[in-house]
């Protein structure tokens, strides 16, 4: 639709029943000033109209059906313009008028004067034509639609009257605005923290976090990957510094860099109720360490710190180890994926044998070898406290993976000790696998990507199978490989020990070390076609008849027989098998059980198969 105040040229071209709104002239505007003196309920001329740059609408709907306001598109948002269209015989009379005096056509000089009568005459009909055409002009331009032109979809009205425009302000009021911030931040003045924290972000300039603000009463409070500025931080650290309820905060992956840290150990120092504090990838550097350790000498409530992820060097080790041999609270300390190196282990290695209060210590990730991998495994072994202990991915290499083993040996209450991709090899797993069978207290060893070969992993299953006293729960060897020798043992371990789990690489025909050459290959998922299997360690029967004959030269009904008994007990069988071979592996066996041979593993498998089967 053509809006009137666009419309140039209003005095020129009058329209039926309608108001130009941007050109009046001042006899058309005498006019309405008369007639709003008639009407007493007319506001002023200057309050009808529109502002500057506005769009006033011209309603469609007959004069009839029309309401008394009509709503108006405009850019303001703050006010509402409404017009009201009503005809006026007076304004017709004056754009008549106009129409009439714009319309006066001039005559030649040569032409001869036409009589009065017949003057008059022509003038009528001429200001008639005129009238039609600009009627029709107009509803051409500013009644035609979709469907037609004005006059072909509207009732029209042979009553003339004057077309009057009525600019209302309406104030809008609060409620008329819906936003989220009502919700979101509601002021509840009976929470005092809340309170707090509203004009503590009023002061920062900041946008108060709406998280934390919906468990700013909570124990635990946890706001990772949150993307919190070092001010949002600040804001934060102002309000808990007196809080008494929230004993976790973990606000991880924040980058909130040292100025966030910096507010944080200022909170920290006033604050002993909260007991664990999570920093992690948040981009720390060495100024932020001076900042943790000077907290920590005053902080007596922190029992958990995890400071994974950023960028402390070998500059700040030494004040990590002052810290852990002055700390008195501190039992859980994570960092890993930092950039410490040789020397930061050289120096933490002692700090973590002085330490008597700390159970979990995470130092994976980092680049801890050679002389820094040996003092680390040093402090470990003079540390008797230490139950959980993490040096994944640090390169320890044959060395530090020696001193390793050493220490677990000696060590009485470690619980979980993770060693994964340190590039250990077969000599540590061997010595890994004789700590192990003096160790009582390991439940989780984990081992994996390492090149500990095929026989390290048979050493370490069998270390456990032979200890009596082992507690262990879980092997990780991930992407070790792994022979059908070792899949045995595990079978006979989970025997003793049905909730042992193992991980491990792929199974092999045959193991990967110079000993192997040559060896015969078993397909693993194949065994059961062979009646007697002999291996490097083990002896393994698959045909369960054997176990009836044993049990006849068993007298003392213990479950063992001797070498020579074993192997009569194989000819009265009539099974083929390579003779020399099992007499040098009946022999082994033998010496490893005190000159007997256990075979109560292969009755018990053969009673629990015997019981499914009825089942």
């Amino acid at each position: 639709m053509t809006s009137l105040a666009d419309t140039t040229g209003v005095a020129n071209s009058p329209v039926s029943g309608f108001v130009r709104l941007d050109v009046l002239h001042e006899k058309e505007e005498e006019t309405l000033v008369e007639h709003e003196e008639a009407s007493d309920c007319s506001p002023r001329l200057s309050s009808r109209l529109p502002a500057q740059n506005t769009h006033a609408a011209l309603s469609r709907t007959p004069v009839s059906q029309q309401p008394d306001l009509l709503q108006v598109n405009i850019e303001e948002p703050d006010n509402v313009l409404i017009t009201e269209l009503k005809e006026d015989a007076q304004v017709k009379q004056t754009d008549g008028e106009l129409s009439q005096t714009n319309g006066e056509s001039v005559q030649p000089e040569d032409e001869s004067p036409q009589p009065q009568g017949e003057s008059h005459q022509q003038e009528g009909e001429s200001h008639q034509q005129e009238g039609e055409a600009d009627q029709l002009e107009s509803e051409n331009m500013l009644g035609t639609g979709i469907d037609g032109p004005l006059s072909e979809r509207y009732e029209t009205t042979d009553t003339d009257a004057v077309s009057q425009m009525t600019v209302v302000d309406i104030e809008l009021t609060d409620e008329d605005y819906d936003t989220d911030l009502e919700n979101e931040f509601p002021d509840d003045e009976s929470d005092p923290t809340k309170c707090l924290y509203f004009k503590i972000c009023e002061h920062l300039d900041i946008t108060p976090v709406s998280y934390f603000l919906r468990h700013i009463n909570d124990k635990h409070i946890t706001m990772r990957y949150h993307n919190l500025s070092p001010d949002e931080v600040k804001a934060i650290a102002l309000v808990l510094k007196d809080t008494v309820n929230v004993e976790t905060l973990n606000i991880s992956g924040n980058y909130i860099k040292d100025d966030g840290c910096y507010a944080m150990c200022r909170m920290l120092e006033e604050n002993d109720y909260v007991v664990e504090i999570g920093l992690a990838d948040n981009k720390l550097t060495n100024v932020s360490a001076e900042y943790l350790c000077q907290m920590f000498r005053v902080n007596s409530g922190i029992k958990k710190l995890d400071l994974s992820g950023n960028e402390f060097d070998d500059a700040v080790a030494e004040q990590f180890a002052n810290m852990l041999e002055s700390n008195k609270y501190l039992k859980e300390l994570d960092l890993s994926k930092n950039k410490f190196d040789q020397v930061a282990g050289a120096i933490l290695g002692p700090a973590i044998g002085s330490n008597d209060l700390l159970d979990v210590l995470d130092l994976s990730w980092n680049r801890l070898r050679q002389k820094g991998a040996i003092a680390i495994a040093k402090g470990i072994k003079e540390n008797m406290r230490l139950k959980v202990c993490r040096l994944a991915w640090n390169g320890f290499g044959t060395e530090g993976g020696l001193a390793l083993a050493d220490a677990l040996s000696a060590h009485e209450t470690l619980l979980e000790l993770d060693v994964s991709g340190n590039r250990l090899t077969l000599p540590v797993a061997n010595k890994m696998a004789q700590a192990l069978s003096t160790n009582d207290t390991l439940k989780i060893l984990r081992m994996g990507n390492n090149l500990i070969t095929s026989a390290g992993a048979i050493a370490l299953v069998t270390a456990i199978h032979n200890s009596e006293n082992s507690e262990m729960e879980l092997l990780d060897l991930t992407d070790v490989p792994v022979e059908f020798e070792f899949l045995r043992v595990v079978e006979d371990i989970k025997l003793k020990k049905p909730h042992f789990q193992v991980i491990h690489g792929p199974a092999m025909r045959s193991g990967n070390t110079l000993t192997d050459i040559g060896k015969a290959a078993i397909e693993p998922f194949k065994r059961n076609k062979e009646p007697v299997i002999i291996l490097k360690e083990h002896i393994v029967v698959n045909d369960m008849r054997l176990i009836d004959i044993l049990k006849r030269y068993d007298v003392e009904n213990q479950l063992s027989v001797s070498p020579e008994q074993f192997i009569t007990a194989l000819d009265e069988l009539a099974v083929p098998y390579d003779k020399k071979k099992l007499e040098h592996a009946v022999q082994r066996l033998a010496k490893d059980q005190s000159g007997r041979i256990y075979f109560g593993d292969h009755a018990k498998l053969e009673e629990t198969t015997e019981t499914n089967e009825k089942a």
